[in-house]
């Protein structure tokens, strides 16, 4: 399921977005049984977003998080400044980019409110 959320990053990004940002994004998937994480960059750079494996770029904007906590963000049922005061979150760069980020998606929020 993680991996089909990342699959379909690029293609709900805004294209206002698309049009208007050049950044790096990278989200750090953690809790794997041997103690790695799980690292994949969204790229927003002229005019397109592509996903890279890894991190072969500098990141604008880092989110460090388990993966059921990813999932929860991602399906729009908990709030970013939630988990992220509940310690469950944490970012790294580019705060205000962090208060923005809501924004780059065209993804319906299944949790209106939170």
């Amino acid at each position: 399921m993680l991996w089909a959320i990342f699959r379909a990053m690029p293609r709900a990004v805004r294209r206002k977005v698309l049009e208007r940002e050049e950044v790096v994004i990278e989200w750090r998937i953690t809790g794997r049984r041997d103690g790695r994480q799980d690292v994949r960059q969204l790229v927003i750079e002229d005019g397109r977003a592509r996903l890279l494996h890894g991190e072969p770029l500098e990141a604008d904007l880092g989110l460090m998080m388990d993966g059921g906590t990813f999932l929860l963000l991602a399906t729009g049922n908990a709030s970013g400044p939630h988990l992220y005061a509940s310690g469950k979150l944490e970012l790294y760069g580019d705060i205000w980019l962090a208060m923005r980020l809501p924004r780059f998606f065209a993804v319906r929020q299944a949790a209106a409110g939170r």
